[in-house]
């Protein structure tokens, strides 16, 4: 008698059993069971290794296994099947952070917020990723203030020349240019007025040299991100020179850095 051929799981049946795998892992998730949730999921990438959203949720997993190296590997995966897909892009951004390559996070962060801008957890890792890198290299968004005791020195060495005879206070100085387009800026650009600084900040910081010798170029990013918010301020100044830019979803979305 001829032997009969093995059973082969159609396409619908591999995607069931990739779900249904998938949602147990997720059950045990939520119950904080991790090294249960990875079985599950690596039976379901076992079916098919380039399943999306299995390779997401082991990122996941892995990131709260501590195994920071496999969860961006998995991140990685997932953004070769679908570069745009939003929950790989922050796993990425999350994977980097926890594993100290702060630039990169920052970028995918950033890349995250522009996608989904009503995405808080975005926000939150572009705040949480400038912090890490002002701890490590130094970086203040507020350098160009100056500090107090400078401060106050220049007010006790004001001429009495300059002094309000009815206050007795100082005479506040016109502001500068820089200062001005400043406030012009943050009109035109609104919160985005703040990555702006930050970023013109980043490309200052000699320190910043040693992190291009990781497999992206972190000063190309960032110019290419500065260059974009300067060309979006120029639009905005000639829409509406005398008015703040109401909401940052407004921008349009033309033109934009191959990053975002």
């Amino acid at each position: 008698m001829p032997r009969k051929k093995p059973k082969v799981d159609t396409i619908e049946e591999i995607e069931q059993n990739i779900k249904l795998f998938c949602d147990q892992s997720k059950n045990h998730m939520k119950s904080r069971e991790y090294e249960k949730a990875l079985i599950g999921y690596n039976q379901a990438l076992e079916l098919n290794s380039t399943d999306i959203n299995a390779l997401v949720s082991r990122s996941k997993c892995y990131l709260l296994l501590g195994e920071a190296s496999k969860a961006l590997l998995d991140a990685e995966t997932a953004l070769n099947e679908d570069k745009n897909n939003i929950r790989a892009i922050y796993q990425k951004a999350e994977a980097l952070y926890y594993l100290g390559q702060f630039e990169q996070s920052l970028m995918y962060f950033h890349r995250g917020a522009r996608a989904r801008p009503e995405l808080n957890s975005f926000r939150l890792g572009v705040q949480k990723t400038q912090e890490a890198i002002e701890n490590t290299i130094g970086v203040k968004n507020n350098n160009n203030k100056p500090s107090t005791s400078k401060a106050k020195k220049s007010n006790d060495n004001t001429p009495k020349s300059q002094m309000n005879s009815s206050s007795a206070r100082p005479i506040r100085a016109k502001p500068t240019k820089l200062e001005l387009e400043r406030r012009n800026a943050r009109k035109l650009l609104g919160e985005l007025c703040v990555d702006k600084e930050y970023l013109e900040n980043l490309l200052k910081h000699p320190d910043l040299i040693r992190a291009d010798t990781n497999t992206e170029n972190i000063s190309t990013y960032a110019k290419e991100a500065v260059d974009f918010l300067n060309k979006r301020q120029e639009f905005w100044r000639q829409q509406r020179p005398c008015n703040a830019l109401p909401n940052q979803k407004n921008l349009p979305m033309d033109a934009m850095p191959r990053w975002f």
